[in-house]
């Protein structure tokens, strides 16, 4: 008989509530002054700043919920949970190092020590996390489209450590070659295209794939149009990754039509995912659309705009100019707000398989959505788009102070959403409901375990 500590990930919890700190960690820099927007993209506090978002938020959002995810999707537990923990561990210290050397550039010696280590601790947390995950990915015959996505994840992460190591050496170790010199000098563009689009965006999809059907009641088989998702997308970022990069050290004249052809197919595969996310919430079986879906809705907007803007863009020749723009959309719209949203159901999820999934059938348990409170945190997630609609046109226009100002409500909107994960993993709302004179769940307040 399976119990709640087979199918509960013992340290995701711990993973989300690091990442929420780190999410919040680099707005601050923003909103402060330190970085970006007040200081150029290649400041050291900035630096700093955007490793916090993508390392230290977005990265350890995914693996953590991986760790719960692809055991599920698999049937196969990880090699053992403490890999989950080493990779907390791993990332967190190597990204604290990391974030000290950023902010010590400029002629301190000690970046010259802290980012090479940060990073190498980063590469080995990371290749231990991806490696408990490897184990029930190619252990499941025959694997679901979503299981496809999240190897070729795995696959842009590891590149994208190894990129960023090969960027602190460079920083940091003058001497280190020509070739560390050329890489720095243009493959940043590279570093961030196989972070943000080949890892996140591709595993982002994949765990898409899997949640939006599982929890609107939609069909799950997301046939031909999700299969060309996958090789539309996997293909496109490593052809334009292979290219760009093979360009950046041997500049050939050639090398840019495979590297268009594979940001092409990148474009025309969100545009197909896009699709298909319609497709899956018109063919819902759930009537009602819970908040955590419906608030999700805006990372798809955030999503389709930039795909929309990054293609005038580029056809205008202006993609450089709106990069600031692009960025924001695609980091804090797009997958921030795709991670926050989910979040809001799989930390409730998780609480109710850690309080009440092996009562079930034993004594009166409340339902998942009895662990929230949709109505005050719709707001906070439309607090958090509008504001992050506000930041991108201040954006446009230049305006570091109207955009410093748009993410500091942004930052709030976080702060209070953390605050709902808070209370619906120590179950706040169900105690609070148990309390009135009848209702369904009033013996929750003689179940064990629930406290305010």
């Amino acid at each position: 008989m399976n119990t709640t500590a087979d199918r509960l990930s013992r340290w995701t919890p711990s993973i989300f509530a690091c990442a929420l700190v780190n999410l919040a960690l680099g707005l601050l820099l923003a909103i402060s002054g330190l970085a970006w927007p007040e200081t150029p993209a290649g400041a050291p506090a900035t630096l700093a700043m955007v490793h916090l978002l993508t390392i230290g938020w977005l990265m350890l959002l995914m693996l953590g919920a991986l760790f719960q995810f692809v055991p599920v999707i698999t049937g196969r537990k990880l090699p053992s949970q403490w890999f989950a923990l080493a990779t907390l561990v791993g990332v967190e210290l190597g990204l604290a190092s990391m974030v000290c050397g950023f902010l010590a550039l400029g002629g301190n010696a000690l970046a010259a020590v802290l980012l090479p280590i940060g990073g190498s601790v980063v590469v080995i947390a990371v290749l231990t996390g991806g490696a408990a995950l490897l184990v029930p990915l190619m252990r499941k015959r025959p694997r679901p489209l979503s299981a496809w996505f999240i190897l070729a994840g795995l696959a842009f992460l590891l590149l994208t450590v190894l990129l960023g190591l090969t960027f602190a050496f460079a920083l940091t170790v003058p001497s280190a070659g020509p070739l560390l010199a050329l890489l720095l000098a243009s493959g940043v563009a590279y570093h961030v295209l196989a972070g943000l689009g080949g890892w996140f965006t591709l595993t982002a999809i994949g765990v898409s794939y899997e949640l939006l059907p599982m929890f609107m009641l939609a069909p799950h088989e997301r046939g031909r149009l999700g299969k060309a998702v996958l090789w539309l997308g996997a293909g496109g970022f490593a052809a334009a990754l292979a290219a760009g990069l093979a360009g950046a050290l041997w500049p050939l004249r050639w090398i840019g039509v495979p590297e268009q052809a594979g940001r092409l197919a990148i474009v025309l595969a969100l545009a197909l995912y896009l699709v298909d996310v319609a497709r899956i919430y018109h063919d819902r079986r759930r009537r009602q659309i819970e908040l955590h879906n419906r608030a999700a809705v805006g990372a798809f907007i955030s999503l389709g705009f930039t795909v929309l803007l990054a293609a005038w863009a580029a056809a205008a020749g202006r993609l450089a100019a709106f990069a600031p723009v692009l960025v924001l959309l695609f980091l804090l719209g797009w997958l921030s707000g795709l991670g926050l949203t989910q979040l809001y159901k799989i930390v409730a999820f998780l609480s109710w398989l850690q309080r009440f999934g092996n009562r079930l059938g034993r004594a009166p348990v409340p339902r998942v959505q009895d662990l929230v409170n949709e109505q005050r945190a719709a707001g906070l997630f439309a607090l958090y788009f509008t504001a992050l609609g506000a930041a991108a046109v201040a954006v446009a226009f230049g305006q570091p102070v109207a955009t410093r100002a748009a993410l500091a409500v942004s930052l709030l909107a976080v702060l209070l959403l953390a605050r709902e994960y808070a209370r619906a993993w120590r179950g706040y709302y169900a105690v609070d409901r148990s309390s009135g004179p009848s209702s369904g769940t009033t013996t929750l307040s003689r179940i064990k375990g629930v406290h305010p």
